[in-house]
């Protein structure tokens, strides 16, 4: 076997380089060979024996699949004798990878300065382009500060009209209004009164429908129709009760939100609601995401939660059942309600919490179809109720249940028997009846009094019972009064209307009570506006 010490000596025996002369006129500086021509020499011979490859023969040009360059004999050689490694990387080879390369000469050209000069074109490029970015940008945020001084305009100028308007309607209504109507004063002139403390504008369109307050977050949510085509359906407007600013809008609904509800007892962030696209969904309004999506077998009109069991909820829908789910289970209803009752959507619903302590001790659900209302008695063992069907008559719009008196508030609209909207407070009864069974009872309810509203009722408004701010165990009524384009206040204790709250915006949909920081306010709901209103104690 012939080592490669042989080919070495071989090639010492040879010239590696031809010498190119040039003519140099006397007298002048000695010229040096360029470069390229230094390259190009290099560039003709075999790097292991330094001789010229050939285009033929045995010497003939050849590579590797490292892509280095060699006459053919001097690799083969080399591969056979140095452990199979390419001379000049060490890279793995062995002589099936040698390839004859069919050129008869080899030329490299130095792209070095192209390469430098093409990359600071594409550095250059995207300095340019981030230019452009920041500059569409920058008119982005000029045209929305345009756009949020014009809106700013706006609401000033609406706000003068407001005024005026405020200035007309005052003396038009003390004039129209006779007897008792004259005498409206502010509720009970030793105890206080709602004042408006500001006027807040959710959306140009007129979607907003529903409200409700998340005390853990202290925060207000108002439903409405998104802005945005990247978000297409409805979803809520969150409002901060600190210094009530609009802060940021959560996609929730593909189609209209009817109702929102928070769990009373844990405190947490969840939002429940319920919308046409037959879905109740849960909302966590700390990432603004849905977290859990439930589907109904019709559009959901009502939702509200178990207070007893907060795992538990329930969904009001058109065709006039009420399905219960239980978070843990995503998959399917646990109980449907109401299946063999009328077919008249549940326009509200309210979950009374069982208490030991007072005299109606059952706990269970309140459903209020259009056209009745019933309670759900719920019972010890497992998702069972037994069904009481309540003396309450009317065309309902809503139903309001506060807690600590356990009073609950049915608003019902005009009919041709009673041409104007009533309010009436019950209180739950519970008998026994005449069977052997002492474990069967009925459960009822009994008006205590009745609050007689506007004389029209287009929309299907919301009403609320709650507790008085300045006196404990007073109960207040607020309720919109569509005729007069106002907010009707009652106190419990008399039937006459005691304070109004103009609203000059349109009439009143939703009302929601509520307590932040030991001041307590009023949030009424337009289908453009929300009005806030604190209660300011009389001294």
């Amino acid at each position: 076997m012939e080592t490669m010490s042989n080919g070495l000596q071989r090639g010492s025996r040879m010239t590696p380089l031809k010498q190119k002369t040039t003519n140099v006129p006397q007298g002048s500086p000695p010229s040096k060979l360029s470069k390229d021509e230094d390259d190009s020499e290099d560039g003709q011979h075999c790097p292991i024996c330094f001789e010229v490859w050939t285009d033929s023969g045995g010497h003939r040009l050849s590579s590797l699949k490292c892509g280095h360059l060699f006459g053919q004999s001097c690799i083969e050689k080399w591969l056979k004798g140095q452990g199979g490694k390419c001379p000049q990387c060490n890279a793995k080879a062995k002589k099936a990878d040698v390839r004859v390369i069919y050129a008869k000469a080899i030329k490299t050209i130095d792209r070095s300065e192209m390469d430098r000069i093409e990359n600071e074109l594409e550095k250059e490029r995207k300095e340019r382009k981030k230019a452009e970015m920041e500059a569409a940008e920058a008119r982005m945020q000029r045209t929305m500060a345009v756009s949020e001084c014009r809106r700013l305009e706006q609401q000033v100028e609406q706000h003068k009209q407001q005024m005026k308007a405020l200035r007309t309607i005052q003396p038009a209504m003390q004039c129209s209004q006779s007897g008792a109507m004259n005498t409206l004063q502010p509720l009970s002139q030793d105890r206080g009164q709602y004042v408006l403390e500001k006027t807040i504008k959710i959306c140009d369109t007129g979607t907003c429908r529903v409200l409700a307050y998340c005390d853990s977050m202290a925060t207000l949510v108002v439903s409405q129709r998104s802005v945005s085509s990247l978000f297409p359906g409805y979803g809520v407007r969150k409002i901060n009760a600190i210094d009530f600013k609009t802060t940021q809008y959560a996609a929730v609904h593909m189609d209209i939100i009817r109702d929102l509800a928070f769990r009373p007892s844990t405190g947490d962030s969840i939002m429940l609601s319920g919308g046409l696209d037959k879905k109740a969904m849960l909302t966590s309004l700390i990432s603004n995401s849905v977290v859990q999506k439930y589907t109904c077998t019709a559009p959901v009109w009502s939702c509200t939660w178990n207070s007893d069991n907060d795992q538990c909820f329930y969904a009001g829908q058109a065709n006039g059942t009420v399905a219960m789910f239980d978070i843990r289970n995503t998959s399917e209803t646990i109980a449907l309600l109401n299946q063999g009752g009328a077919k008249s959507p549940v326009a509200s619903l309210q979950y009374i919490p069982a208490d030991s302590q007072t005299e109606f001790r059952p706990g269970g659900l309140l459903v209020g179809q259009l056209n009745k209302i019933s309670f759900f008695e719920a019972k010890a063992a497992g998702n069972n109720y037994q069904v009481h069907c309540l003396p309450l008559n009317g065309l309902l719009t809503a139903l309001s249940f506060e807690p600590v008196s356990r009073q609950g508030l049915a608003t019902f609209r005009p009919t041709s028997q009673k041409p104007y909207v009533q309010h009436q407070m019950f209180s739950m009864t519970k008998a026994y009846g005449t069977t052997p069974n002492q474990n069967t009872c009925v459960c009822s309810c009994e008006v205590k009094k009745s609050f007689r509203g506007g004389n029209s009722m287009k929309m299907l408004s919301r009403s609320t019972v709650h507790q008085h701010p300045s006196e404990d165990g007073r109960l207040l009524i607020a309720a919109g009064n569509e005729a007069n384009s106002c907010v009707d206040i009652w106190d419990t204790q008399d039937t006459q209307v005691k304070h109004r709250l103009l609203e000059v915006s349109g009439p009143t949909l939703d009302v929601c009570p509520f307590t932040f920081n030991q001041k307590h306010r009023l949030a009424t709901l337009t289908d453009r506006n929300l009005r806030l209103y604190k209660w300011q104690a009389n001294n």
